[in-house]
């Protein structure tokens, strides 16, 4: 991707940055983008990132760079929709779709449920780049798998401590937030930067349209496996429960719990070091202030929705799924109405075995909080989901 100019003002860059995503995958078709909500959305953003985040250079590459990444996965879906109209039909059923407060174990027990042949899951550069799941021959010669990779690497150089917190691999499951972003409706955009404007507008944006985007794209993903359950993760999904439950009527929510005096720390170092890179003048106690607000509507949102359908709710908590993983996968295998073989077994035990320990230190007074005070924001889920307390 070419420099963002460093005299253009985003309000004014819509034209540069469409170009952009155009230059980067050789296509031009956005959809119906000129009438949807999306459009609002990317508008919203572009001017709050000129009147409320603080960028600095890097910043602004970084703010372009998510904007035409969005804008190019956005592309990508319309070719293949275009190129694979069937997709649109193919059904799915009962899948599996993971939510929590981040840092509770969502990615390792997504990561687990995809280790068998059964399941299906997102893989990141295809969340990038859409398209029917190619065999894994034909993924290695994609240029857009190639350039999620070259991606991954560039960042892990450039901030190394973003990949210690969060491991991401091009062919590894990952995130739904990175589909929802072609919509312009997503927390990601204010967890990396600075948008208040564009957090009041996404915090009461209609979310069925995104969701039902999002499906279209599992649809077109899975087109080659229909057969496979697909097992979904995003902290995100909090955010708006009653459009993830109609867009997916069959499907098992399993929530994962952990101590919020734990978690939510955790994620504000997250963001911290990717803010840290796009800010003039980080600024870790407002990030602590907006994150523990962020999430606590988030869970408040979710604890209604169990309320209305607790039938379509599961509960993992964080300590059991350090102490008996496979015991987990089996609870929930049984609520899916099946059980591991003893070859998914031996697979899901040689998985763990090979993972890698990356311990994430932070501490919750760099970013303005004290546990006491985080647990009293968060005491009806506490105490609604049994939610055990660390330390």
């Amino acid at each position: 991707m070419r420099l963002f100019p460093d005299d253009l003002a985003f309000a004014d860059a819509e034209d540069w940055l469409l170009g952009a995503a155009r230059d980067v995958t050789g296509l031009s078709d956005f959809g119906d983008f000129g009438d949807d909500d999306a459009h609002e959305g990317l508008r919203v953003l572009l001017r709050s990132y000129d009147e409320d985040a603080d960028l600095s250079p890097v910043g602004r590459q970084m703010a372009a760079s998510a904007v035409v990444s969005a804008l190019s996965t956005r592309l990508a879906s319309e070719e293949g929709w275009k190129q694979n109209p069937e997709a649109r039909d193919v059904a799915i059923k009962g899948p599996v779709v993971i939510v929590g407060l981040p840092r509770t174990g969502t990615t390792a027990l997504q990561r687990m449920l995809c280790a068998v042949d059964s399941k299906q899951g997102l893989e990141l550069w295809l969340a990038q780049h859409p398209q029917p799941r190619p065999s894994e021959a034909a993924r290695e010669q994609d240029p857009a798998y190639r350039r999620c990779r070259e991606a991954l690497a560039a960042q892990h150089k450039a901030a190394p401590e973003l990949s210690a917190i969060h491991t991401m691999q091009a062919d590894a499951v990952d995130e739904c937030w990175h589909l929802f972003r072609q919509s312009f409706a997503s927390v990601t955009f204010e967890c990396i930067a600075r948008v208040s404007g564009y957090a009041r507008w996404w915090r009461d944006c209609e979310m069925r349209p995104a969701y039902r985007r999002w499906l279209q794209n599992l649809q077109l993903i899975g087109l080659r496996d229909p057969q496979k359950r697909w097992v979904l993760k995003d902290p995100s999904h909090l955010f708006a429960p009653g459009a993830l439950l109609k867009t997916l009527p069959d499907a098992l929510v399993v929530m994962t719990h952990r101590d919020p005096a734990r978690t939510i720390p955790s994620v504000c170092s997250l963001n911290a070091a990717a803010r840290g890179m796009a800010d003039r003048a980080p600024d870790d106690k407002a990030l602590g202030r907006e994150q523990l607000a962020l999430w606590e509507r988030g869970i408040r949102r979710t604890l209604a929705a169990r309320e209305e359908h607790p039938e379509r709710f599961l509960d993992v908590h964080f300590g059991e799924l350090r102490r008996d993983p496979l015991g987990v996968l089996r609870r929930i295998e049984a609520r899916l109405g099946g059980e591991l073989t003893p070859r998914d077994e031996a697979t899901l035990s040689a998985w763990l075995e090979a993972q890698p320990l990356t311990p994430h230190h932070y501490e919750a007074e760099r970013f303005g909080l004290q546990p006491d005070a985080i647990r009293e924001r968060f005491v009806d889920y506490i105490e609604t989901c049994g939610v055990a307390l660390e330390g």
